[in-house]
């Protein structure tokens, strides 16, 4: 084998040996479109992402968010102008986005046989686990009011202080880690609104 990058050669045996993927300039957003799925070659994706800004990856219907820890990055991504774009989008028509996520689950929660939907939100601590639920019920609560302020969304948001205020600890990554998991049930009534 040789390194693409150093020219330097390697000897390995064949059954070690896993196969790369050409990836385009900024990544695939979609890895189920990779030719070669093994951990390498996502984390090689994504790490590819990372570098240019574009910290959320889809693997099929999983949303990968990947903690940019730089609000200079993080701040265009949650601009009305963004937001604006996922409203009756689906996932593979916009870039990955939590609001894709947000979006589609609304989508299925106000389609004619008004299924419930759930979202899990997982990730070690400091991965930015409590901001991504707040950037979707943000969304959720933009998404379904009407004209007139949402009083009920409006509170779903205060909310989460003070669910943050019981069993958070200090960690070595993260000031205000949460030390229990977090159920929040939103409730949206016949006009598809936040009750």
């Amino acid at each position: 084998l040789r390194s693409i990058d150093t020219e330097q050669e390697y000897i390995q045996q064949s059954n070690q040996i896993l196969l790369a993927n050409i990836l385009p300039e900024d990544g695939v957003e979609d890895m189920t479109c990779l030719n070669y799925l093994h951990e390498p070659a996502l984390l090689d994706n994504i790490r590819l992402r990372f570098e240019r800004d574009h910290v959320y990856t889809y693997t099929g219907r999983i949303c990968i968010a990947v903690n940019p820890f730089n609000w200079q990055v993080s701040k265009p991504l949650y601009e009305e102008s963004v937001l604006n774009l996922y409203p009756g989008c689906e996932m593979k028509d916009a870039p990955p986005h939590v609001y894709a996520v947000a979006e589609d689950a609304y989508r299925k929660i106000s389609a004619a046989n008004g299924l419930n939907q759930s979202i899990l939100v997982s990730g070690e601590s400091g991965a930015g686990k409590t901001e991504s639920v707040k950037i979707m019920m943000q969304y959720l609560a933009t998404v379904s009011k009407s004209g007139d302020q949402n009083k009920v969304a409006e509170q779903v948001l205060a909310s989460n202080p003070l669910l943050e205020a019981f069993g958070n600890a200090r960690t070595l990554r993260n000031n205000n880690s949460s030390r229990f998991g977090k159920f929040i049930e939103m409730q949206f009534n016949s006009s598809f609104k936040m009750s």
